[in-house]
């Protein structure tokens, strides 16, 4: 296997991108140690001021009246990156969007409803009740291999 590396002074983010002629075994395990090294930390603000919490301690991250939020189970707390952000930053091993609004950390996931037309009802630790779209069904189902 060849590795490149090109240094751009002008380059944002990094990105990786794989060629290969076939999907093996080897591609999906370098592609999950790519995918696994999101961001651990996140910095949202309160009304204490900025706070840096962990990544593994959100519960969701939604929009709402087009401001964005992270819940955790000590509180709810806005930050100023977009869902869309988020989603790139974040290691989707752990986080799934269920919906345009919303992506949730499937650890924290304690039951999904599926009799509900057109929606799923999503139960979350403390209490917590959402909606996945019938549109990220198929996506969900991947993720948690259903």
């Amino acid at each position: 296997m060849k590795v490149e590396v090109s240094v751009d002074p002008k380059c944002i983010e990094p990105k990786v991108t794989i060629h290969t002629a076939e999907m093996t075994d080897e591609i999906e395990h370098l592609m999950h140690c790519i995918a696994s090294a999101g961001i651990h930390t996140l910095s949202v603000l309160s009304d204490r001021g900025v706070e840096v919490i962990n990544c593994q301690d959100i519960v969701r991250i939604y929009t709402e009246q087009k401001k964005d939020f992270v819940q955790t189970l000590k509180g709810i707390y806005t930050v100023r990156l977009r869902l869309y952000e988020l989603e790139e930053r974040l290691n989707m091993q752990i986080f799934v969007r269920i919906s345009n609004a919303e992506i949730v950390n499937r650890h924290m996931i304690k039951r999904m409803d599926i009799s509900r037309t057109g929606t799923i009802g999503v139960e979350l630790v403390g209490n917590i009740n959402t909606y996945a779209s019938r549109r990220y069904v198929t996506k969900i189902k991947k993720q948690l291999g259903l």
